[in-house]
C-alpha cells in the first residue's frame, strides 16, 4: 500500500512556469497547495488516500524543494505518510522547468501573481504564496 502512494506521489510530479518579466528572485518562495480540481483539501486521490497538503519551495539560488502530504485507510488503520524531494530548475523565457533528485523527472505550469498553477496527469493543483 505505501509503494503505491508513493508511486502515486510521484506521478503527482509537481512544476512551475513563471511570466516574462519575472526572474528567480521574484518567484522565489514557498507555494501552498490550495486546491486540485476545484476541490479544496483533503483531495482524493485514489481509494483509502488523500491529499492533505503540499508546498513547492522556490529559491533564488534556482533550487526547489516539494512537500506532499497524505492519509493512508487501510483497513480502518489511518497513517500519514509525507513525501519530500529536492531538486533544481531553470527559468527561461518566463518558463521554470523543475528537475527533482530523486528519479530526475521534470515538471512544468504557470505562476501568474501569486498563484502557482500545475497540471500533473490532466489535474489542476492551485498552489498560492
Amino acid at each position: 500500500m505505501v509503494r503505491r502512494v508513493f508511486l502515486a506521489f510521484l506521478v503527482l510530479g509537481l512544476v512551475a512556469c513563471g511570466d516574462d518579466v519575472m526572474g528567480p528572485e521574484d518567484i522565489a518562495g514557498t507555494y501552498t497547495l490550495q486546491s486540485v480540481n476545484g476541490q479544496s483539501l483533503p483531495w482524493a486521490l485514489e481509494a483509502g488516500v488523500e491529499v492533505t497538503a503540499g508546498s513547492i519551495t522556490l529559491n533564488q539560488s534556482m533550487t526547489c524543494s516539494r512537500s506532499l502530504t497524505a492519509m493512508l485507510t487501510d483497513g480502518g488503520t489511518v497513517v500519514t505518510v509525507t513525501q519530500t524531494d529536492v531538486g533544481t530548475y531553470t527559468f527561461v523565457t518566463g518558463a521554470v522547468t523543475l528537475t527533482w533528485a530523486s528519479d530526475g523527472s521534470t515538471d512544468s505550469g504557470s505562476i501568474v501573481g501569486s498563484q502557482l498553477t500545475l497540471t500533473p496527469d490532466g489535474d489542476v493543483l492551485i498552489f498560492r504564496k
